[in-house]
Parts: C-alpha cells; structure tokens; sequence
C-alpha cells in the first residue's frame, strides 16, 4: 500500500501485506518517516522566524528565509513542532508562515501575538482535537501565557504544551513555571511541555533558576535540555557562542521516556548576514 505525505512525498511499508500497521515506515532514502513507538518534537523560537534578532526581514529576501526554515523541517521530520515567537504578520501580506508549515504538519493552530515576541504556534501530523489558551495570574499585560493543545497520538490523547516564560523577573517567572506544573500535575493523560522558558538550566548566576525545573525534576519528568543528556545551547548569538544558553525545553511526564536530544545548527552557520538568538531542540520521545 502506497501512502503519500502532503509534501507528495512517497512512504513505504505503512502496513504490512495483511494490513497491519508496521512499527515503522521508511521512504526511499531509507529515513524514517514513521514510527509507532516514537514521536519526534521540536521545540523552536523562530525569533522573528526570519534572523532571530525581532528584525523583520525585506520582502525581496523572503525566498531566501523560507527556503531555509524549510531545509531545517525537512531534515528533522518532527511529529510535533511548538514555537515561540510566532508573527502576526506570518500570516499577512502574502507572507504565510503556512506556506512552509503545511507540507509538513497535517494541524497546524497559531497563537499569533500582535508583537513578534508573543506569538505561539503548535504544528502536528497527528490530529489536535482541542486547544486553549491559559493566562499567567502574574502577568497583567496578556503576553505571557502557555497554549495547550490535546493531540491525538495512535488512540492516546496527550497534552502538548508551548510558552514563554518571563525573560528577567526570575520570582515571576518561578512561579509561572509553578502554574504549569500546578496544572499538568492534576491531568490524567500525558503531557510534553515545550518552550523558551529564559533560564538557563545550570545558572551560574542564579540559584533560583533551578527553582523552575525542580518542581518537574521531583515528579519524575524528564528535561531533554539537561539532566543526563547534558546541556545543548539553543540560544546562540552566531557572532559570539560563548553568550550561548540552554534556555529552550522540552519536559516529558513519566509517560514518556527521552531517547535521544539533538540541535539543529543550520541557521548559525547559513551565513544571514544576522545574529541567531535561538535554534531548534529536538528530542526523539517513546512512550514508557
């Protein structure tokens, strides 16, 4: 059975010959292009989805940006995409952050702020059958909030998560982790959270920033960025890593078990012209 992706893109041995779903399918370079057991996610702050910098880039250059946001979807296959810092004007002016999204994610729902660093996005190739929008209590300006959206994933109903914590009151952007943590730890079903959450994981500077992910640390979540995978640096000013921070996250209810975690340095090596403020998180998840 021939199965096509929306990219037109061929998938092979889907099912076996009695019909039967396989635990994964590959297309004709030999990349997996499904797997039963495993979800891909990417967590990404697209900054701007252009350079990174909140600059938005002239019209004339938008083939240029596009083409490589669509080289770094291409190449990871996420199952899953949360980003942060999605634009209204993505979807404006002929300028349609769908128009790259869409040949890869069948469900794509935006948040879009009415400022570039306000927007949220969940991109999925399987089926979202709700999304809400939940405020922070201490937050009064209606730009920090975290989106949920309930996927369903081979007959299982999973809560996925994207935010933005607050980048400099840390006591604020504690107890804005606290919300989540207050509000995940009374689901019943699994949950991935995604997002910049603007601390650093091991701050040298900041005890308190361990305030943030101990709370998920001591329910047994597991943290792609950090823990036993080490620290991966996905915030990066092209023109200076040492400045670099692992500030963006994926966390996982003990549901899940982190297989393995990557980054995608395609932007910071692209040659822009710009500085990069973020890159993409991946992290290959199996149920437990």
């Amino acid at each position: 059975m021939s199965v096509y992706n929306k990219g037109g893109v061929q998938q092979y041995a889907l099912y076996d010959v009695n019909g039967t779903l396989v635990d994964n399918a590959y297309d004709v370079n030999g990349d997996v292009v499904y797997s039963k057991n495993t979800l891909r996610v990417m967590n990404y702050n697209v900054g701007g989805w252009y350079c990174g910098s909140g600059t938005n880039v002239p019209s004339t250059d938008d083939a240029k940006f596009y083409a490589l946001q669509n080289g770094i979807l291409e190449r990871n296959k996420a199952d899953i995409l949360c980003i942060e810092e999605y634009w209204t004007n993505f979807s404006q002016s002929g300028r349609t952050a769908a128009s790259v999204l869409s040949p890869y994610f069948d469900y794509i729902h935006p948040e879009a702020g009415n400022e570039q660093y306000y927007g949220r996005c969940i991109c999925s190739k399987h089926e979202i059958t709700s999304y809400s929008t939940h405020y922070f209590t201490n937050d009064n300006t209606g730009k920090r909030y975290y989106d949920e959206a309930v996927i369903n994933i081979n007959g299982t109903s999973v809560s996925v998560f994207v935010t933005h914590l607050h980048p400099s009151d840390i006591p604020k952007r504690i107890l804005q982790a606290g919300e989540i943590y207050t509000y995940v730890s009374a689901l019943s079903r699994p949950y991935i959270i995604c997002g910049d959450f603007n601390s650093p994981l091991h701050d040298p500077f900041s005890e308190q920033n361990a305030n943030i992910y101990n709370q998920f640390l001591n329910a047994d979540d597991t943290l792609a960025n950090g823990g036993a995978f080490g620290i991966l640096n996905t915030a990066c000013n092209s023109q200076d890593w040492s400045n670099a921070f692992a500030i963006d996250q994926i966390i996982c209810s003990d549901d899940f078990q982190i297989k393995s975690v990557s980054t995608d340095l395609t932007k910071t090596t692209a040659n822009l012209g710009v500085n990069i403020d973020h890159i993409p998180l991946i992290g290959n998840i199996a149920f437990a």
